[in-house]
C-alpha cells in the first residue's frame, strides 16, 4: 500500500483533475502513479514513463474508461482488496470523470 495523508490525497486529486482536463497522461505525477498502481490495482506498465506512454494520445480514453462507473474497466473501484482508506479519493476521481464524460448538452 502507498500511504497518503489527507493533504497528499488532495494533491493526488488535483493532479488527476489536471491530467483529465488536459487529456494528457504525461502530466501524471509519481504520487498519482503510485496511488493508481499500489492502491488501486492498475497495471504498473514497468514504470511511470511506461504508464504515461500506455495512456498517451488516442489511448487516453482507455485511462478515462477505468473511472467510468458504467464501464467494466471501472470494476477496480469496488474490488474488496482496495483499501477503504482511499474510498473518498477514488470516488472523487470517478465523479470527476463522470462529469467530464457527460455530453455537453447534459452538463
Amino acid at each position: 500500500m502507498f500511504n497518503l495523508s489527507g493533504e497528499k490525497q488532495n494533491k493526488v486529486l488535483k493532479n488527476f483533475k489536471k491530467v483529465v482536463d488536459k487529456e494528457n497522461s504525461e502530466l501524471i505525477n509519481k504520487d498519482l502513479y503510485y496511488h493508481l498502481n499500489l492502491n488501486c490495482n492498475f497495471i504498473a506498465n514497468f514504470d511511470l514513463q511506461g504508464f504515461r506512454e500506455t495512456y498517451s494520445g488516442e489511448n487516453f480514453k482507455d485511462f478515462l474508461e477505468k473511472f467510468d462507473r458504467k464501464s467494466a474497466a471501472s470494476q477496480w473501484l469496488y474490488a474488496p482488496e482496495i483499501s477503504t482508506q482511499f474510498d473518498g479519493l477514488n470516488q472523487a476521481m470517478a465523479d470527476y470523470v463522470s462529469i467530464k464524460l457527460k455530453p455537453k448538452t447534459q452538463q
